[in-house]
């Protein structure tokens, strides 16, 4: 269906008034959100025992695996995460719990339902109440992660609705631009991305100067698959040097010959792609070993998805010290890399837009602390919390109102989260609703 600039502009403020218009029917709140409980309390009790139990779950495979990846001990991972692991249970079932007592709380006191009350206003009641509880540092991650859903909802929703084409090939070039932003700032060091980003990076690009210091916590195993590794590159390198006259130029910091560090490289990132794939897998199913088996099984997407991985950290790399024999400024050396490198991402399998999405925010991010930090701009106060508290509301009244338009990954984290409870709502009286507000905002 297409249309002139004119109907679009039409298109979106029907769509925004609607929002406000009361529908036509008043249904009860037990009869749209708690089917399985008449009373609104004993349904509120029942998704709160629920709730902390899953996210319980769901925090201890997050908190857990960055520490077994650091190849700290089980024991030492547990004393540390234990304080964080309780601190983000109670967030998110503060969250939980929050929003669906303010989804029955404002459908009593207005008698009926509008389009913005059924998920977006109780979404964002929610978000404010319980994100204080987080750390800050976590709340940072969040609003990121949120922020990446929401605007891949609205994207989905302007090209449902005919407002924009898709673009194809958008995620690649996103991509490469937020590559290079985060590359930049990760070599030159002006503002600090993130603790587990910056720790990522750094285990990514083989930077050695960051990893001594970190050298010894390592496991016994990991050593050895480390040392395994780097005896076959140095093989590799010396073969190098023998038959070809490649050798590393006076601005490079690494040991080996520019080749032998592009190969070292990209072979440490096929194997931290597979790993982050798997930890992924896990954490998205709920600490579910079943997932990370059926990607197992994937083979291919399995591949591709590491091959970008290491295509990427060697494609950085070769293009550094490429760049510095021909005499590139050392500043924007790093940015041109990551944008070249990113191209690459064209090997990872669709839908691929989510990823493109989380790192371009991340990108954001680096560019929005910059500017403050250089006082062109000033910091907006409460911005953390303003970026969660709208990007959940966006993202929940999609998955209730609109679940077609909603990733399907973040559609089984709900399911899990909620016990089956999203599954179970009740779809056809939601179509009711939005259809009766659709009609009173025409008319």
């Amino acid at each position: 269906m297409s249309g002139t600039l004119t109907d679009k502009v039409y298109c979106l403020l029907r769509t925004a008034k609607s929002m406000f218009v009361p529908p036509v029917y008043g249904l009860p709140c037990n009869t749209l959100w708690h089917a399985d409980f008449q009373r609104c309390d004993v349904a509120g009790l029942h998704f709160l025992s629920v709730c902390s139990v899953k996210a319980v779950k769901i925090y201890t495979a997050l908190y857990l695996l960055p520490q077994l990846l650091k190849h700290k001990s089980m024991c030492e991972s547990l004393k540390q995460t234990f304080p964080d692991v309780l601190r983000s249970s109670a967030f998110l079932t503060c969250h939980c719990f929050v929003t669906c007592a303010a989804h029955c709380v404002i459908r009593r006191l207005l008698g009926q339902y509008r389009a913005i009350t059924v998920a977006a206003i109780p979404a964002a009641i929610g978000s404010l109440v319980s994100l204080p509880i987080e750390k800050y540092s976590r709340q940072e991650i969040l609003a990121i992660y949120m922020a990446s859903l929401a605007l891949e909802c609205l994207y989905e929703m302007a090209v449902y609705r005919d407002l924009i084409p898709p673009i194809k090939g958008g995620e690649v070039a996103l991509f490469a631009v937020s590559g290079a932003v985060l590359t930049y700032f990760h070599r030159n060091r002006e503002v600090k991305i993130n603790d587990t980003m910056d720790w990522l990076m750094t285990k990514l690009l083989c930077c050695p100067a960051r990893q001594s210091s970190k050298e010894g916590s390592s496991s016994q195993g990991w050593k050895l698959a480390t040392r395994a590794r780097e005896n076959l590159v140095a093989m590799l390198d010396a073969f190098i040097q023998q038959h070809t006259n490649c050798d590393k130029s006076t601005k490079c910091t690494h040991e080996l010959t520019c080749i032998g560090h592009a190969v070292n490289t990209g072979l440490n990132g096929v194997i931290w792609g597979t790993i982050i794939q798997m930890c992924v897998r896990l954490l998205s199913s709920g600490g579910s070993l079943r997932q990370v088996f059926r990607l197992l099984h994937k083979r291919r997407e399995l591949a591709r998805v590491s091959s970008f991985v290491g295509a990427y950290t060697a494609g950085v790399v070769a293009l550094e010290c490429a760049l510095h024999r021909i005499g590139v400024n050392d500043n924007i050396t790093p940015a041109i890399a990551g944008l070249v490198s990113g191209l690459s991402f064209t090997i990872v399998p669709e839908p691929s837009g989510p990823i493109a999405l989380y790192f371009f925010c991340r990108a954001f991010q680096c560019v929005y602390k910059k500017l403050i930090q250089d006082e062109i701009i000033r910091e907006i106060p409460y911005d953390v919390l303003l970026l969660f508290t709208v990007s959940t509301a966006i993202t929940i009244h999609t998955g209730v109102c609109e679940p077609h338009l909603m990733r399907p990954s973040y559609t089984s984290f709900l399911n899990y989260l909620t016990d089956d409870r999203y599954r179970k709502l009740d779809r056809k009286l939601i179509n009711v609703v939005m259809k009766n507000v659709d009609k009173a905002a025409i008319s």
